[in-house]
């Protein structure tokens, strides 16, 4: 898709350098009533804005906010409620990444579609996936294709068994094996939040996990949302409906812009994944900043100061 002449190329050199130029890709407006609104909306990164994201994510306090945030994650407490209930780890983790892979366009929001992913489990993973994927109301649009999922992975099951402890020692190899199952690209968003669930597993079970620097941050609206809110991408408002056109137009902008702010400290994106999809769930609940900031704030009641400052500046406020 071509960039508008009027834009100019100096200014958006620096971006390029990031990200290729069809990342900066322009979406008809929907929604006439926003002024921002125009025939066309170009997004962007804000380099100063993945900077001061960067700094932050350097301090002790803030790396301690991302443990935490892993820890009250309700995806997090699901997947210790599935791990539970099979008592073995190899069906546990290949459940959670299963049912991740198969978690778009949902009909509930994730932490409802979780619990119910949680019901489903007895004994047999892939029987209990396909009951899942058949049955669940979170899951009524698509139904089809994702039972065609749940079919390409669970011909992934008896070498996932065999394997399973090497890809907890390589997430990097079990990212290539799900895509390759699943005829998806490696950096997909349903390959990338499998591997995260597989994580979610491995921690379940007490188990030391490495997260690849490589592997980005699952896109979906709620991390639009955040990206958004604090200035990290540019394009117009920190609405639901903004959100929606950021994750359909440029999820991998997205996803270049989190990364590039994680590289400097070395914290896998992975890791800073579960903290912008609680405060976007937040941002959407509330529906503004400063009502978001308080429902963080009861979600985080004993933040110290820096890892405060930086839920403000996530979520779009004077840190």
């Amino acid at each position: 898709m071509r960039i508008r002449r009027c834009l100019s190329l100096r200014g958006l050199l620096p971006y390029f350098r990031h990200a290729p130029p069809t990342y900066l890709l322009q979406t008809t407006a929907i929604n006439p009533f926003y002024r921002w609104d125009r025939s066309r909306t170009v997004y962007r990164v804000n380099r100063v804005r993945v900077e001061v994201a960067a700094s932050y994510l350097g301090e002790v306090e803030v790396r301690e906010l991302l443990e935490e945030a892993e820890v009250v994650d309700p995806q997090m407490r699901a997947i210790e409620e599935i791990a539970r209930r099979y008592g073995r780890f190899s069906a546990a983790a290949f459940y959670a990444l299963a049912v991740a892979a198969i978690s778009y366009q949902l009909s509930a929001r994730g932490e409802v579609h979780w619990r119910l992913a949680a019901s489903y489990t007895q004994s047999d993973p892939v029987e209990d996936l396909r009951r899942f994927a058949g049955t669940s109301p979170s899951l009524r649009f698509a139904r089809s294709a994702r039972l065609s999922r749940v079919e390409k992975l669970a011909k992934l099951w008896p070498s996932f068994e065999a394997r399973v402890d090497e890809y907890a020692r390589n997430l990097e190899l079990l990212r290539q094996d799900v895509a390759r199952s699943l005829g998806a690209a490696a950096d997909s968003k349903t390959v990338v939040f499998a591997v995260k669930m597989f994580y979610y597993a491995a921690r379940s079970f007490g188990l030391r996990v490495n997260l690849p620097r490589e592997i980005p941050l699952p896109v979906d609206r709620r991390v639009c949302l955040i990206s958004l809110a604090s200035g990290v991408v540019e394009g117009g408002p920190p609405t639901l409906e903004n959100a929606r056109r950021l994750l359909a137009s440029a999820p991998r902008l997205v996803a270049v812009a989190w990364s590039d702010a994680c590289a400097p400290s070395g914290v896998p994106p992975l890791k800073l994944d579960a903290l912008l999809w609680l405060l976007g769930g937040l941002y959407e609940e509330g529906g503004a900043p400063s009502r978001a900031a308080e429902l963080a704030a009861g979600l985080f009641p004993s933040l110290p100061p820096r890892a405060a400052s930086f839920v403000r500046f996530l979520l779009g406020l004077s840190p």
